[in-house]
């Protein structure tokens, strides 16, 4: 799981970004905590919006920098819930969630999320193809944690004892599942559209060129005489 994370690592390091393009990824895992800490007062089970801001931040940002925000909300949350063997599984489940959702993203299964225009009533059209990604991304997060369970925990193993764990896991799941495609659907079209506009104006676009700032604001930082 830790060699899986590797590749995205050096991607970053190959690109030799610097404080500017990591800001939105630090910040975006920060809210994830933030995210995570206050839903947990939620009575209800994996009831947290930190899968909604990582698929977010992959469609604002790409693939990439949708698996670190992943692998980084879980290891910097775990400070508060606690760390563990289950730290390394959560990385790769929810660095998964961002890396699927930028690919998806790009191979056009989402329709513009955070690009079209307004209607005359000043509206725009809800993100549905996204929103229901959003619910099965609750599944695909804990059908893989549940592998941890059943390799570290069941002994000894049998397909019951795993087919019970699937099972008992169906309403955190679910609940996971609800709560990601419910902030999609009331902020998802909002906050891609605003870290867009963050994307462009500091020209953070490394996914189709290399970083690069404007021409004003490389005079502002002197890069420009």
């Amino acid at each position: 799981l830790i060699v899986s994370a590797l590749p995205f690592y050096l991607v970053f390091d190959r690109k030799k970004v610097k404080a500017r393009e990591l800001t939105p990824i630090a910040l975006m895992a920060a809210l994830c905590v933030v995210g995570r800490a206050a839903f947990s007062l939620i009575p209800l089970p994996n009831f947290k919006p930190v899968s909604a801001i990582i698929i977010i931040t992959a469609l604002a940002f790409g693939p990439e920098a949708g698996y670190l925000t992943g692998a980084l909300a879980a290891i910097l949350s775990n400070f508060l819930f606690g760390q563990g063997p289950w730290t390394p599984w959560q990385m790769f489940c929810w660095g998964l969630v961002g890396f699927l959702a930028g690919i998806l993203c790009r191979t056009g299964l989402f329709r513009p999320v955070g690009q079209t225009p307004a209607n005359e009533k000043g509206k725009r059209r809800k993100p549905v193809a996204l929103c229901v990604y959003g619910f099965l991304s609750g599944f695909l997060y804990g059908w893989i944690m549940n592998l941890y369970y059943i390799i570290g925990w069941v002994r000894p193993f049998s397909l019951k004892a795993a087919g019970a764990a699937y099972i008992s896991s169906f309403f955190f799941d679910l609940s996971h599942g609800i709560c990601t495609a419910l902030v999609l659907w009331l902020v998802g079209e909002t906050w891609v559209r605003k870290l867009l506009r963050i994307k462009k104006k500091f020209g953070l676009t490394g996914e189709i060129r290399r970083y690069e700032l404007p021409p004003s604001f490389r005079a502002m930082e002197g890069d420009i005489p």
